[in-house]
């Protein structure tokens, strides 16, 4: 490779990370990361799945603020958990509405929230934040292992209860 093409995808892929975290601050709010910074409607809304990929790429970053996003994110998530345990779908931290799913419960979320949980604590070494998330974790795994019917160690994932939620797979 000569040195201009090296010098070109170096700067290319600076261009493209200083994107990214201009992306990722326009998401960050008091709540945590919204979906999208745009004032699409359902979108303005902290999602367990999106807001836990986007926190991990702000830990990347180890950028202060993004860093802070990914724990308010962590923080809301946690603080509407369901009475089974479940992490919500997504919530609307503004009107306090909350789903945890359509026909059936969202599965990905929660795993998303636990490896998010992880990764704050193992960069930050937050004791506080450890202490304030090991009941709702614990909740979470209990919960998972309750998705795990024949002892194979693989989750049970109904239709919709992936990523793939929003299409419509049968009934209305």
């Amino acid at each position: 490779m000569s040195s201009i093409q090296n010098q070109n995808q170096q700067k290319l892929f600076s261009n493209g990370y200083q994107k990214a975290i201009e992306l990722l601050e326009s998401c960050i709010t008091e709540h945590g990361f919204l979906a999208t910074p745009t004032e699409l409607n359902n979108y303005r809304r902290i999602w367990a799945r999106d807001s836990c990929i986007m926190g991990l790429a702000a830990l990347l970053t180890e950028q202060t603020d993004l860093v802070e996003g990914c724990r308010h994110t962590l923080e809301t998530l946690m603080r509407y958990q369901g009475p089974h345990g479940e992490i919500p779908s997504n919530v609307d931290p503004v009107t306090k509405r909350v789903s945890y799913g359509g026909t059936a419960g969202r599965v990905d979320g929660n795993l998303w929230f636990v490896i998010c949980c992880g990764q704050y604590w193992r960069l930050t070494k937050d004791q506080a934040f450890l202490n304030s998330i090991i009941e709702p974790l614990e909740r979470v795994r209990f919960l998972l292992g309750a998705w795990e019917f024949n002892t194979r160690g693989l989750l049970y994932v109904p239709l919709t209860g992936d990523w793939a939620d929003e299409y419509v797979h049968n009934g209305y």
